[in-house]
């Protein structure tokens, strides 16, 4: 699911890592992103960084010099919740349905046929389906 923005990324000049455990964010004076020195002791310079940490984990990652900032503050207030992501493979069709479903449960309350949804999950004879 995430291929084609990898891709999208990556066709403009950009970079995209996974599985590349970051130890810790470090600042210019100005509290500016310096670098990111990463877990393997190697260190990445970007003109610009996203992140996919959980708000937990984001707060201990932030570095002291963004601390009192009023933007960051605003993660006070922010809690990480627990997600369960599901993916069943079928070996027939399930359902024509080309867009995201919803249900009252609170538990997996998204999901989707992928196999029609997702065009790098086509397959018209078999369903894949993603429970969030």
């Amino acid at each position: 699911l995430c291929a084609p923005m990898k891709e999208h990324i990556e066709a403009r000049g950009g970079t995209v890592r996974t599985s590349a455990p970051v130890q810790e964010i470090v600042t210019n004076d100005d509290g500016s992103v310096k670098h990111l020195l990463m877990r393997d002791g190697s260190t990445i310079e970007a003109d610009e960084y996203v992140s996919a940490m959980p708000v937990d984990v984001m707060k201990r990652m932030e570095p002291k010099a963004w601390q009192k900032l009023p933007y960051f503050r605003q993660m006070d207030s922010l809690e990480g919740i627990p997600v369960i992501n599901l993916h069943l493979w079928f070996d027939r069709k399930l359902t024509g349905v080309d867009h995201l479903c919803f249900s009252r449960s609170p538990l997996l309350s998204v999901y989707a046929d992928m196999s029609i949804t997702c065009k790098e999950y086509y397959d018209p004879e078999q369903s894949m389906l993603e429970l969030v």
